[in-house]
């Protein structure tokens, strides 16, 4: 067992056919968590997430269901530490920084191409590899646990305080912006550690906090264009 959470529990895999080895992250989900829809549900957002392909993206490499009918889904085990931890140890500026966060930009806009919302970024949930690698996990994860159709549901959103967006919290329409906002707070708190911030920077992060989604940027394709500008020196 390598993670536990109010809905789900991670074990660490070791695949052994005949012809390959593999080691993955096994996330098991409990059947409850999941809502009335049940597993018809859990198939179809297993196909999405099975779409999502992008180097900083762990992979979903499988998926299913055990013998006892428990929902499961096998992800590229990512090594590595979370993106705080990385930033600290290695002592990086506020340019190294924003240009971590700006590749974890690139793979939630590309999630958002494919009409995917995390709803659950965090520090946690980005690992940066021994090589300096930028990777997001649990895409889609807090999707199959956090379905808006199921009025059942109420108080079982997945979310996490602190980087959830106030509309979300409210228990509002998710939408892309809700993902540029825990970017924001995820950008704020990396670059507070790190002494000096540029005035545009912090223009940058506010307008990824604004209380009124329509008024942050739309997605994060949005935001990591504007940061690139600023690396780029450009207005």
């Amino acid at each position: 067992e390598i993670g536990r959470g109010g809905m789900s529990v991670v074990y660490r895999a070791h695949r052994l056919d005949v012809d390959f080895e593999q080691i993955a992250a096994v996330k098991l989900l409990g059947m409850a968590a999941l809502g009335s829809e049940g597993s018809a549900r859990f198939d179809q957002e297993r196909r999405i997430l099975a779409r999502l392909r992008h180097p900083h993206i762990a992979a979903l490499i499988d998926g299913g269901f055990a013998d006892d009918g428990t929902p499961f889904l096998a992800m590229a085990l990512v090594e590595g530490r979370t993106l705080t931890q990385h930033c600290e140890s290695q002592r990086l500026d506020w340019n190294q920084r924003v240009n971590l966060l700006l590749q974890i930009c690139d793979a939630v806009a590309h999630a958002h191409r494919n009409l995917m919302v995390h709803r659950d970024l965090k520090p946690g949930n980005i690992m940066v590899t021994p090589e300096g690698v930028p990777m997001l996990l649990d895409f889609g994860i807090a999707k199959l646990l956090d379905d808006d159709r199921d009025e059942t549901r109420t108080g079982m959103r997945a979310l996490t305080p602190g980087y959830a967006a106030p509309e979300q919290e409210a228990g509002g329409t998710i939408t892309t912006a809700t993902d540029v906002y825990s970017l924001g707070v995820i950008l704020r708190e990396l670059c507070e550690r790190c002494g000096q911030v540029p005035h545009d920077l912090r223009n940058i992060i506010a307008m990824a906090l604004r209380e009124d989604p329509a008024r942050r940027y739309p997605d994060a394709r949005s935001l990591g264009e504007d940061l690139q500008r600023l690396l780029a020196n450009r207005a």
